[in-house]
């Protein structure tokens, strides 16, 4: 009998350990090396739909927890006029029969970089929502790949703590990701509920028109990864931005993803044309017209501003 109640408790206390063993060291990220040999098959997997068969081109990259589809009102009326390209995020695709993607931040960047150029174009307009947002930030910087951004809903905090809740809910779907199934779609569902409460994020949405899945969380436990192992990226400066960008947002939400200070200055540096829309998180799903009109005139006013002539600083500065 005390032997029993002996294998019982080590049962106990050894079950959690050697799920943690199997959880980080089995299924660890790939290194580097391997990462970069197995790129051209990774972006040759991903579900993809390139729509219209315009001179510009533009590729939308989603957030937690959707796919390419929530892109659709933006893709049906813009590929009158432009190729539209788009892909579901590793992991996040119907396709993907529950595998936990293990791809880090830089990781997902070289996925989006090589889907870009498997494009064959000169240079492409992104947008980009919510995670896609924070993968995108980069293209902020001089690049060869993009010409044109539009972050939607997404900003920086600059050099201002996050709220609260940003923290607590990162931090919950960071920990839903390391559970067992069960576990962490209760957890997601929780977190969606309780800590954010979904209704402060969009009013629009029900826990019902989310996805609970916990491979969908792996951007928030490498977000804290990063954070607990001291290394996080830091901001890219203001003063640094390079590429021309529309920043949209929806102004009827309690939760927020940018700054104001943020806002404003990149507003006064004159590094982006900002706009409010009504709604919440997914405005570009509730406010679909007015959005679609928004980007349109956004789109050709900056098509007529690159086809001007550059002055002489502007010749300096490129």
């Amino acid at each position: 009998m005390k032997r029993t109640l002996l294998m019982v408790i080590a049962t106990i206390v050894l079950l959690p350990i050697l799920y943690l063993i199997y959880f980080f060291v089995i299924l660890a990220p790939m290194s580097d090396a391997k990462f970069k040999q197995q790129l051209p098959a990774i972006v040759q997997q991903l579900e993809s739909k390139i729509e219209g068969n315009g001179d510009e081109t533009i590729v939308m990259i989603h957030g937690y927890p959707d796919t390419l589809a929530m892109w659709d009102a933006q893709a049906d009326y813009l590929k009158q006029h432009y190729t539209v390209a788009r892909f579901t995020l590793p992991g996040y695709g119907q396709n993907d029969n529950g595998k936990r993607p293990h791809y880090n931040i830089k990781q997902i960047r070289m996925i989006t970089d090589a889907f870009i150029k498997s494009l064959h174009k000169d240079k492409v307009t992104v947008f980009a929502h919510d995670w896609g947002a924070i993968y995108a930030f980069h293209y902020l910087e001089k690049n060869s790949l993009v010409d044109k951004l539009v972050l939607f809903d997404v900003g920086s905090f600059g050099d201002e703590p996050r709220p609260k809740v940003n923290m607590q809910y990162t931090l919950a779907l960071a920990i839903a990701w390391t559970l067992p199934e069960f576990l962490g779609e209760k957890l997601t569902l929780y977190t969606a509920e309780n800590i954010l409460n979904l209704a402060d994020v969009d009013a629009s949405k029900t826990i019902n028109d989310l996805r609970s899945e916990p491979r969908l969380t792996y951007p928030y436990y490498h977000l804290w990864h990063s954070v607990l192992t001291k290394n996080l990226n830091p901001s890219l400066s203001i003063d640094d931005y390079q590429t021309p960008f529309l920043f949209m947002y929806g102004n009827d939400k309690k939760v927020w993803f940018h700054a104001d200070s943020w806002k404003n200055q990149i507003i006064e540096k004159n590094k982006a044309e900002v706009i409010a829309i009504k709604g919440g998180h997914w405005f570009m799903q509730s406010s679909a017209d007015d959005v679609n009109q928004q980007l349109s005139q956004w789109l050709n006013k900056e098509k007529h501003a690159s086809e001007q002539p550059m002055t002489a600083s502007q010749a300096l500065l490129n």
